[in-house]
């Protein structure tokens, strides 16, 4: 008996391989889609993520920042407060000035030598004269020896004298700082500077007086000088500007300086 090859058979079974390798190649392709689309939803949501903790990292840097500047603020508040407490007493007077007031050494401030000897001052000296330097302000050691060290060598350079012109500065963090000294004879006043001592506020005071800290300092060197001798127990507070033809030691200053204790309208 021949065996008969039923009609279609073949090609309804290569139909049902071709259509089960289709189905097989599109589940493929959608499971490769879904993957990718996967793949992407992750990626988004980790950039996301690092962005927001980005943020996150620059907003708590901004309030340590703020929380450390508030801090100085306060603090600096409370030092000033507290310094100008030290100012007035009781019954609301400024009393005389008990206390020291830091002298910083040449050597700390790192001043050349002089080019010359310095020429001896006899003292006690009937004077004591306030100016101001005419520079920038100072508010820490480093700034106002920065200060100093340049008011030296524009004296030494520019003038021709042969160290700083003044006998002390003061500063505004509130430290006097040595210039010449008790003992050798100023450039600071022509006519005067051997019979005075040269007191200079690092600064400008054309329209602010110095701060209270620089004023203390300058009071407490002038108590200083009287103590040790070296200015008389009457001298007379003055300024450049009523000995010679200046501005010196600015408006404002000056105007404060009216209010001492041994201020004085002439020599």
């Amino acid at each position: 008996m021949a065996i008969g090859v039923v009609p279609g058979s073949s090609t309804a079974h290569n139909n049902n391989d071709s259509e089960s390798e289709s189905c097989k190649t599109s589940k493929t392709w959608q499971n490769l889609k879904d993957t990718r689309i996967s793949n992407f939803r992750l990626k988004h949501i980790v950039s996301v993520l690092v962005c927001a903790l980005g943020l996150m990292m620059i907003l708590i840097t901004i309030f340590i920042i703020i929380l450390s500047v508030r801090g100085n603020t306060t603090s600096k508040s409370t030092n000033v407060a507290a310094e100008e407490s030290m100012l007035v007493d009781d019954s609301g007077n400024k009393p005389k000035l008990p206390g020291k007031v830091k002298l910083v050494s040449r050597l700390e401030w790192a001043a050349q030598p002089p080019v010359e000897p310095a020429t001896p001052l006899h003292t006690s000296v009937p004077y004591v004269i306030i100016h101001h330097t005419q520079t920038e302000n100072c508010s820490s050691q480093a700034q106002c020896v920065l200060q100093v060290r340049f008011i030296q060598t524009y004296h030494i350079e520019s003038r021709g004298w042969w160290d700083i012109g003044y006998n002390f500065l003061v500063g505004g963090n509130g430290e006097a700082y040595d210039g010449r000294g008790w003992k050798s004879e100023g450039a600071h006043t022509s006519g005067y500077n051997a019979q005075s001592i040269g007191i200079a506020f690092i600064g400008t005071f054309d329209r602010y007086k110095p701060p209270e800290r620089q004023i203390r300092a300058c009071k407490l060197l002038i108590a200083k000088g009287v103590e040790l001798g070296y200015i008389k127990k009457d001298y007379k507070l003055l300024t450049p500007r009523q000995l010679q033809t200046t501005k010196s030691p600015g408006d404002a200053l000056y105007e404060e300086l009216k209010t001492w204790e041994h201020w004085a309208e002439s020599p």
